[in-house]
């Protein structure tokens, strides 16, 4: 499956410019840094959300990974929701839901699960998301090395690293 997923982001990537990753090798750095936080986690998401997912980092490579939670994978631009249904109807992934919005045009779910990669400072990001998150969700944001500036508010956080990545884990509403 990820060797599908690997050549048409590469052939749609020439025409669309989807993302900066033009080389499998690039694309499996990509594909390794989605599931590497999944080591840190230990929950079972029923229902998960990406917002904005893009060429699919990390929310369709999380959704291929456990295909037993439901996945909305949110994304505005045109060229990126066409590319993650294609991906989605190729792949039949049927735990897999495009939803071609922002964040914010969307009626508030609860999600067990909320990830999402260099979208936007955690502060915001989380004031949008705050309808989406129950008690107990668990919110997963892959950062950079500055992520220790974003963190000074909140109260249930981990943060993991790997190389430059930081991986930041925020345990339900009481966070924040």
């Amino acid at each position: 499956m990820n060797e599908t997923f690997v050549e048409k982001l590469l052939e749609w990537n020439r025409i669309h410019n989807l993302t900066g990753a033009t080389t499998k090798e690039q694309i499996q750095k990509n594909i390794e840094d989605s599931l590497k936080a999944l080591e840190y986690i230990d929950t079972k998401p029923k229902v998960a959300m990406d917002i904005g997912t893009g060429a699919g980092f990390p929310g369709l490579v999380l959704a291929m990974a456990m295909p037993q939670t439901k996945w909305y994978l949110i994304e505005p631009r045109n060229k990126r929701a066409a590319f993650l249904n294609y991906i989605k109807s190729l792949l039949d992934l049927k735990n897999v839901e495009v939803l071609k919005k922002r964040v914010e045009e969307i009626e508030p779910f609860k999600a067990d699960l909320i990830t999402s990669r260099a979208v936007m400072k955690t502060k915001d990001l989380l004031q949008l998301v705050r309808e989406f998150i129950r008690d107990d969700s668990v919110i997963v944001l892959y950062k950079g090395e500055n992520v220790e500036n974003e963190v000074k508010e909140l109260k249930n956080y981990q943060i993991f690293q790997n190389g430059k990545r930081r991986y930041l884990i925020i345990k339900g509403k009481d966070a924040f």
